[in-house]
């Protein structure tokens, strides 16, 4: 099947060990775009820190942001897609109360955060933007969440209960996430293939995480870095180099630019 759109993750597929994007890389997406194949970045990160990479490589398409529970346009920044969470004040209560190191709350008007250590300090130097809010989360409580970040040194969890009609947990060796229920990084690639008129057999992702696995499952082809989490490996049809090792470039560039197609396993 002929690729006609390339969907990728960052940290850990697009972005090489040292948080940038490679040479390699991009001239790889450079000759994406010169063969009428659109690129679109699926990541977990919110606006601010997806767009200084989506605008060094000169894309044109939206952006999945927050595990797809933000689609934003390319040039004027508007939503496109919103997906807020349906949180109760219980279960807030519960993940602000729940011991963690630090709980990030990305909501449509910024980011609150328990406080600004070095994962938020790094997030304000990449997007120049500082959280709405930092402090005590359990007099407060955005309206519009879009997800959670939980962060951990200690193995933390909810009551199912609380979350399991409302909400999906995603599982991070150092936390989890909270995304509103059916809400993914595919939900929101189905969405953008429905806008652009793009079958999902056309459609190639790569990803690294366990945010990623809906979307490699699910799209036409789905490519899982050499640093993948086990259960992504198990649930791609194809097994790449590491981001150390360029393997999303090395793959596209022999099974979409010089192949033309990609014949599942």
């Amino acid at each position: 099947m002929r690729i006609r759109a390339v969907f990728l993750d960052m940290d850990g597929t697009l972005l090489n060990t040292e948080d940038a994007i490679s040479h390699k890389m991009r001239q790889v997406i450079e000759e994406l775009k010169r063969a009428g194949i659109y690129v679109f970045l699926a990541t977990g990160r919110h606006l601010d820190i997806t767009l200084p990479h989506h605008r060094s490589l000169g894309l044109k398409t939206p952006m999945i942001c927050l595990n797809g529970a933000a689609v934003y346009d390319w040039f004027s920044l508007d939503p496109l897609q919103m997906k807020y969470m349906h949180s109760p004040w219980e279960l807030h209560e519960a993940v602000v109360r729940s011991g963690a190191r630090n709980i990030m709350v990305h909501a449509e008007e910024g980011l609150y955060c328990l406080e600004q250590d070095e994962i938020v300090q790094a997030w304000v130097n990449e997007g120049g933007k500082y959280p709405v809010y930092t402090g005590p989360l359990h007099t407060v409580k955005p309206e519009k969440i879009l997800k959670y970040s939980v962060r951990s040194t200690d193995f933390i969890t909810l009551p199912k209960k609380l979350y399991s009609r409302t909400a999906e947990l995603i599982r991070w060796q150092d936390g989890f996430e909270l995304v509103r229920k059916e809400i993914s990084k595919w939900s929101a690639m189905e969405y953008l293939l429905y806008q652009y008129g793009i079958s999902k057999q056309e459609a190639i992702a790569f990803g690294d995480g366990p945010n990623d696995i809906d979307m490699l499952r699910r799209a036409g082809t789905g490519v899982a870095m050499g640093n993948a989490i086990p259960e992504l490996k198990k649930a791609a049809d194809f097994v790449t180099g590491t981001n150390a090792e360029d393997g999303a470039a090395d793959f596209l560039m022999r099974h979409v630019l010089q192949a033309g197609t990609v014949e599942a396993q």
